[in-house]
């Protein structure tokens, strides 16, 4: 068949061959210029979806290109390949090569532009600068101060959570943490992260747990209110030594309501209610914990070598106590001195 146009024969597309068919549908454009705008202070990219998170500037130039381009109608974008060269500081050309496919036949294509870097701020840049916060989480200890290990780990602990969530919501952030008399403040962006954090708190290290608002303001009519969230911490966590009603136990876990404790002198699992933690005391922190030499095994008891005095101590083996090396966990208590099995 031949081409209306040309005459030329070939396989048509319409009445038309792919030459003459292109040079009169096959129309990709660009704009001579494409305004890319990227947050000074994080380099998010304000898209027509708002404010994301796209990577490096020419990741996000790339994309500002590919959704500036216009399609001709009924046609599929097979495959772009963006090149960029600076221009100056602010400009960068692209070079754009393009293979479409219409009517079941493909076409590759060249077309240019600039892309005009410009600087902004996002919105929670903002916000960040601005100090903004929905909610404050409290943590403190059982006693006048947290203790400086403890709030060390719980200020890695709450940064780490934070960096975690942010990555799937840029709503996400800290606008400070400061030390205050007691323990730690940290102020959140968002209450659902604040609120996520103290949960966990309460179920990983058996902490008391308390909520309250205060009206904060009104925005577009309705009440704004911010959150306290408050985290009491018991005073120990898992791998120390506390002792309760007379008794010392190994304190195998912590969850919601419960301490999970094995008793020094039976062996045996011992969970502690939350209602009487407050009556737990701490005997010894894990890190203080220290290992001794076995001298001897028997059946019922142990002879170590005292880390402290370096002379023999005959110590009790708690039921179905074990051990995988030549030394072992030692506690010396006003209670004794106790072995902590290996399997604990």
């Amino acid at each position: 068949m031949f081409c209306v146009e040309c005459g030329r024969e070939e396989e048509l597309i319409g009445s038309l061959c792919s030459v003459c068919y292109a040079k009169k549908h096959v129309h990709p454009t660009l704009p001579d210029h494409v305004d890319l705008t990227l947050c000074a202070h994080c380099s998010a990219m304000q898209t027509a979806k708002g404010w994301e998170d796209i990577g490096s500037v020419r990741e996000a130039a790339e994309l500002a290109v590919e959704s500036a381009l216009a399609m001709p109608k009924e046609s599929k974008l097979l495959d772009i390949s963006v090149q960029l060269s600076e221009r100056d500081e602010r400009n960068l050309a692209a070079k754009v090569d393009l293979l479409l496919s219409v009517e079941g036949h493909e076409f590759r294509r060249e077309l240019g532009t600039i892309v005009r870097v410009k600087r902004g701020s996002c919105t929670e840049c903002s916000k960040q600068q601005g100090k903004y916060y929905e909610a404050i989480l409290q943590v403190r200890g059982p006693e006048r101060s947290l203790g400086r290990q403890a709030e060390a780990d719980m200020e890695r602990l709450v940064r780490e959570r934070v960096a975690s969530m942010r990555k799937s919501s840029r709503e996400v952030f800290l606008s400070k943490a400061e030390r205050v008399k007691g323990g730690l403040d940290f102020y959140f962006s968002t209450i659902s992260s604040a609120r996520s954090v103290a949960r966990e708190l309460q179920e990983s290290r058996c902490a008391e747990y308390k909520e309250s608002s205060s009206l904060w303001g009104r925005r577009a009519g309705q009440e704004i209110y911010r959150m306290t969230f408050l985290v009491r911490l018991p005073g120990f966590s898992k791998g120390d030594i506390v002792e309760s009603a007379g008794k010392l136990y190994f304190v195998r876990g912590m969850s919601r309501g419960v301490v999970h404790g094995i008793d020094l002198r039976t062996g045996e699992d011992h969970p502690i209610r939350v209602r009487d933690a407050g009556e737990c005391a701490l005997v010894e922190a894990k890190a203080g914990i220290r290992k001794a030499v076995v001298l001897v095994d028997k059946d019922r008891e142990l002879q170590v070598l005292d880390p402290e005095t370096s002379a023999p101590l005959d110590v009790p083996k708690p039921p179905g106590f074990s051990r995988k090396g030549e030394q072992v966990r030692l506690v010396k208590t006003k209670l004794g001195a106790f072995v902590l099995s290996d399997s604990w």
